[in-house]
């Protein structure tokens, strides 16, 4: 029974009983005034009580507990941005580590206010954490007192995803604003495929610093044995 149910049955119990006794029986007023109240508390005690409704869901298809997560992950690593962004000793490109954080906050307030846009953006914390991982070999490979021809390149390579990352984000953040759903899902497509093609292509791990790339390396095929197999 509704709230609005449950106290309509109150106060019409509660005025017939009034009416009567004061019309009907010939009560005195102040006895019908108490009849009236006494059925008006033993209705309230005798109907069900009210069921409270089921609190919504924030937006069509996205339940409260996806929607803490992705807000939360996204704080995470915006946080993690910003913190990196004050390691980089090149001030270009600690400014553009900034900016981009920056931008990320806006999304995420943006994300905040309206959870709906939140169906179209579910890569936008795995981008920003990706990116977030490639900041920290970056900032690693900044410590390095003589860094290899491999890393000077993972680190180029890092400036460049970043650069297009910003741009990415960006464009996200302007077509959010102008609900531009389409373009909005492409560009958030489009960045997580660009970070996953360069996540191993940007990481120093894959060769030794000092050491050229394998492909440039002379293999040389191991000793044949001989046909009895024990000299060569």
């Amino acid at each position: 029974m509704s709230p609005t149910t449950r106290e309509i049955c109150k106060g019409l119990a509660g005025g017939m009983g009034f009416l009567l006794s004061l019309g009907f029986f010939g009560m005195p007023f102040w006895l019908a005034i108490g009849i009236g109240a006494g059925l008006y508390l033993s209705m309230h005690l005798m109907l069900p009580p009210a069921a409270n409704p089921p609190a919504p869901s924030p937006t069509l298809g996205v339940s409260t507990e996806e929607r803490d997560q992705f807000l939360a992950a996204c704080r995470k690593n915006t946080t993690e941005l910003t913190r990196l962004a004050a390691r980089i000793p090149e001030p270009v490109f600690r400014q553009r580590v900034r900016d981009l954080a920056g931008i990320a906050e806006h999304l995420l307030d943006y994300f905040s206010q309206h959870p709906s846009s939140i169906l179209v953006a579910f890569s936008v914390p795995g981008n920003l954490e990706r990116l977030a991982a490639m900041l920290q070999q970056y900032v690693a490979l900044c410590q390095v007192p003589s860094a290899g021809k491999t890393a000077r390149e993972a680190m180029r390579r890092v400036e460049e995803i970043v650069n297009a990352a910003h741009s990415s984000f960006t464009a996200m953040y302007q077509q959010l604003l102008e609900e531009d759903v389409a373009a909005l899902d492409n560009s958030a497509r489009t960045l997580a495929i660009l970070l996953d093609l360069d996540s191993q292509s940007a990481s120093p791990d894959s060769a030794p610093l000092s050491e050229p790339p394998l492909i440039n390396r002379r293999v040389v095929s191991p000793p044949r044995p001989t046909e009895k197999g024990t000299q060569l």
